[in-house]
């Protein structure tokens, strides 16, 4: 690992290595792309797949990224879908070892479960404003307005999960501008009644002893008319950090269930009805004092924590009136994500005189959030396929913010917010057509999205001893076009371009963090105006002989007037229209189905080079990082993977399973410190035995145990979460 550094000789042999074999095959194997294998050759469809290995065959999934069914390797855009079980025999229970393994995507900050930022193709801004990345959990959006936080929940009991990179906004809207996330869960079977469950016991270096369960119940409750799902989990993990209190004070519990029911009163007729409650808290958080040894601010008094408590329900109707689907999409969302925490800043008084004086935020924010999508989706066979649509959100963020100053007697008072509402209220029609030529060997796409928000924000904000009573009002619409040509010489080979706008919302901030911006020498007010891409891909999917399915793009970003966030010299962040950005990278997968029975390889690869174009020369005065052609904060230059999966027969009723990968990140800088956290490395290996309705897994995760940092801030670092070690049992019924 390398901190602020050159890459390792070792990561660069690893990583040309890696390039080298994909641009082979991919090469070699490219010119037969367009025929039908020879008779007698492997075959890449489902029919000559291993049982065991269909969920890793990425070309046979099923998705729904373009809002109707479609086998993934006919979708013509960037994307990549895991089924559940694969999550499952990988070990794959967060969004962060999701996203080691999406080529171009990354972890920017992870302070807790429920609090993080994830970045797609180097769209990337902090951690403040609305997401760049838009999240979907089934058909209904998932939002949090002026914070960019992910869906807080483990990943279990889904169908499947579908990462599509690149601007969604035509169909998916505000927010989606590098790329949507989508938690697709298991939908109840009326047929038969099931069950599962998963225990785990594992431990952590440096730590201590770890515990999860997982269950989920299917109970039938009239055939083919009706069922319900249930499910549910509890994790305990263990700390690693040390303080004044003591070790391994960082510890983590979450626990979450959720009900779905699903309902078909007519044969043209689906309802889904679904409550999930999720709640995550974690004592002191992963802002780090420092990494190795792992050690936590010192705590004045309190025990920080961090905690994100959610419930979402959601709704979701399909009418099936023959040439056309009437489709429905309700949510509510109930979220509130709570912070108590200390950083120390010493205060040097005189000449080897340090007070040790420590800033203490206790803050909240809770949001409600409803939405409701309704859209009308051609069926049959016809060439000509359309959508038409739109959806309704309206959401309010409280904010209570208490920041002082402790360690000079009594706490001073610094910042204090109280319930200081920020609203949106906005509406969106949208729609897509395609009409397919040739017998379906090109088809032409144009897709269209009106979007309009109004944003108000109101409420006293008392700051160094003096109160104002903040309120702003912005209205802000923008229209966000798709072009698509999709061009499949052969059923095995599918080449698109595709041209799209993303778009994300203005905001509001209070008028403290304008007049600290202001005091910094930055001009920017309480308003803060959209910010906007175009991006311009052209990729290819294809289905090669012996096994193999390759996947490639390469996408060009103009990205204009960037929310930046940037700290004041009070610590304390102000966000501004700061200037554009220019990106373009290649992503490239290869999925081997190889000649062994049961054996799969795979293999991602990313490299990125977004820089900053066009800065405001007072921003980057107060942020040396928010410069002219230097890399965007949060975004890494390439990461990969690579990894196996193995299912295979080794006596009656007895079969062995093994997942190896290896995932690298390289280093992301931060913006307010200028510091680069470090190359992140994860090597996974499980391994287990089947036996009828049993399965024994042990499992090692960071076997080479990586301390991070993921990123440096101006007064923290965030750890890896070090090597874990355990056995999991899961039974089916």
């Amino acid at each position: 690992m390398a901190v602020g550094g050159d890459y390792m000789i070792g990561s660069n042999v690893r990583r040309v290595a890696l390039l080298g074999g994909l641009s082979a095959i991919a090469l070699l194997a490219a010119p037969a792309a367009a025929q039908k294998a020879a008779p007698g050759a492997a075959q890449s469809g489902p029919e000559q797949a291993p049982a065991a290995n269909a969920a890793d065959q990425e070309a046979d999934v099923v998705v729904t990224a373009q809002k109707r069914e479609q086998n993934l390797s006919d979708v013509p855009a960037a994307i990549q879908a895991i089924s559940g079980d694969t999550l499952e025999r990988r070990g794959t229970k967060d969004l962060t070892q999701l996203v080691e393994f999406i080529p171009g995507a990354s972890i920017v900050s992870k302070a807790a479960p429920g609090f993080e930022t994830i970045q797609i193709r180097g769209i990337s801004s902090g951690t403040v404003g609305d997401a760049t990345v838009g999240y979907y959990i089934d058909d209904v959006i998932f939002s949090i307005p002026n914070l960019q936080l992910a869906p807080p929940s483990r990943l279990i009991n889904l169908e499947r999960t579908e990462i599509l990179r690149g601007p969604q906004g035509t169909l998916y809207g505000n927010g989606a501008m590098g790329g949507l996330i989508r938690l697709v869960t298991t939908k109840p079977n009326t047929t038969k009644f099931t069950a599962k469950g998963q225990g785990e016991v594992s431990f952590t270096d440096g730590g201590g002893t770890n515990y999860a369960g997982d269950a989920a119940f299917n109970f039938p409750l009239a055939t083919d008319k009706a069922a319900l799902g249930v499910s549910g989990g509890y994790e305990r993990l263990s700390g690693f950090a040390d303080g004044a209190l003591g070790n391994n004070l960082n510890g983590i519990e979450s626990w979450n269930i959720r009900g779905k029911l699903f309902l078909k009163p007519t044969d043209n007729l689906d309802v889904n009805l679904s409550i999930w409650h999720i709640n995550n808290h974690q004592d002191y958080s992963n802002n780090l004092l420092r990494v190795d040894p792992p050690r936590v601010h010192e705590p004045f008094g309190i025990t920080p924590f961090i905690d994100t408590v959610a419930t979402f329900y959601s709704g979701s109707v399909k009418w099936d009136l023959g040439t056309v689907s009437l489709e429905s999409g309700t949510s509510y969302i109930d979220h509130k994500l709570r912070i108590d925490s200390v950083v120390n800043s010493p205060l040097a008084v005189a000449p080897g005189v340090v007070l040790p004086v420590g800033i203490r935020n206790n803050s909240t924010f809770a949001t409600s959030s409803f939405n409701q999508e309704l859209r009308l989706v051609s069926q049959g066979s016809g060439p000509f396929s359309w959508i038409v649509g739109g959806l309704y959100t309206n959401a309010t963020i409280r904010s209570d913010i208490d920041v002082n100053i402790r360690g000079l007697g009594p706490a001073i008072p610094f910042l204090n917010v109280v319930g200081a509402p920020l609203k949106t209220e906005s509406f969106a029609f949208f729609g897509e057509a395609s009409y397919s030529l040739f017998d379906g060997k090109l088809i032409p796409l144009i897709g269209l999205r009106y979007f309009n928000d109004v944003r108000t924000a109101s409420g006293p904000t008392t700051f160094g001893g003096v109160t104002r009573v903040d309120s702003g009002r912005g209205n802000f619409d923008a229209l966000s076009p798709r072009f698509n040509l999709t061009y499949k010489p052969s059923d095995d080979a599918l080449i698109y371009i595709n041209v799209a706008r993303g778009f994300r919302s203005g905001t509001i901030q209070t008028g403290a963090q304008a007049q600290l911006g202001q005091l910094s020498g930055v001009t920017t007010g309480v308003i803060i105006n959209p910010d906007s891409l175009w991006t311009y891909e052209i990729g290819t999917k294809l289905k090669l002989p012996a096994g193999f399915y390759f996947d490639g793009s390469f996408y060009y970003t103009d990205w204009t007037n960037i929310q930046i966030p940037f700290n004041t010299p009070f610590g304390l962040p102000s966000v501004v229209n700061g200037g554009n950005a220019r990106i373009y990278g290649v992503d490239l997968g290869l999925n081997w189905r190889t000649p062994l029975r049961g054996l799969t390889l795979q293999g991602v690869v990313n490299f990125n080079n977004s820089t900053f174009q066009n800065i405001n020369p007072q921003l980057t005065a107060v942020s040396p990082t928010a410069r002219n052609g230097s890399q965007l904060p949060g975004v890494p230059k390439n990461n990969y993977s690579v990894g196996a999966t193995y299912s295979g027969k080794i006596a009656e009723s007895l079969n062995f399973n093994f997942y190896g990968a290896y995932s690298f990140r390289n280093r992301q800088q931060d913006l307010a410190s200028g510091l680069f956290g470090g190359q992140i490395e994860n090597l996974t290996l499980r391994a287990g035995l089947e036996i009828k309705r049993l399965r024994f897994d042990i499992f090692a995760d960071n076997i080479t145990n990586e301390k991070g940092p993921i990123l440096f801030t101006p007064t923290a670092q965030q750890a890896v979460y070090p090597r874990r070690i355990g056995l999991s049992v899961t039974m089916k019924y």
